[in-house]
């Protein structure tokens, strides 16, 4: 199970960045200023990149966080075709300069996954996992992986595997767009056009209606008693 403590720069990039460190110290030994600044330069703008800072996850109940950094693109009622439901999608939009490290919006068991190849009608390859609460709520994220992040994307639990509220689960290197589906009777939390922190940000909060119903049945029989 993954770890909920990590370092500042993302481990999968430690390889390149050390390629990078070595590029310029031999730079400087033999190539000479120019091509010495210009790797430095490099390793910079991929530290920068590969930023990985420490979240602090809401103690909310019920709240589900973003997976990643990125701007909300837009919220609307649609079918799940992952699950066959009516749920609210919240669809999330990354850039190249937003922090690449993907966050569970809920805690729960890791139900299923699924990885579809881009056809006629999706141009992105496609990656899901469905994670299920312990009070039986249904979130689904699903990752449009353009050609790069395809090659390059890592999730990093199996299905069966429990995972934390904002736990750390996979990388995305340079974004993407990822679908979040949600229960239907969710309070949004969130508007078009906001940038949310991975992990932190507050994107609903799951409303148990059955449940409030019963609450509010069990008052009134009892003011009717009384």
């Amino acid at each position: 199970m993954p770890s909920n403590t990590y370092p500042l720069i993302a481990r999968e990039g430690w390889p390149v960045l050390g390629l990078l460190l070595v590029a310029v110290v031999l730079a400087n030994y033999y190539l000479g200023t120019v091509l010495t600044i210009v790797f430095a330069i490099c390793l910079i703008s991929l530290a920068f990149l590969l930023r990985d800072p420490t979240q602090d996850i809401p103690s909310l109940p019920l709240a589900l966080v973003s997976p990643a950094h990125a701007t909300v693109d837009s919220i609307e009622t649609v079918n799940d075709p992952w699950l066959e439901r009516k749920a609210v999608r919240i669809r999330l939009r990354m850039s190249p300069l937003d922090i690449y490290s993907l966050r569970s919006p809920i805690e729960g068991k890791v139900v299923n996954q699924w990885s579809r190849s881009k056809d006629a009608e999706n141009a992105h390859r496609k990656f899901a996992f469905w994670v299920k609460s312990d009070e039986d709520d249904d979130v689904v994220i699903a990752i449009n992986l353009n050609r790069l992040s395809a090659r390059l994307f890592r999730f990093y639990v199996h299905s069966g595997e429990r995972i934390g509220h904002g736990q750390r689960c996979g990388f995305l290197y340079f974004g993407g767009i990822i679908d979040v589906y949600i229960p239907e009777h969710s309070k949004i939390k969130t508007s078009p056009g906001e940038h949310i922190a991975s992990g932190s940000g507050i994107l609903a909060q799951i409303v148990h209606t059955g449940a409030v119903s019963a609450v509010k049945s069990g008052d009134q029989s009892t003011a009717a008693t009384g």
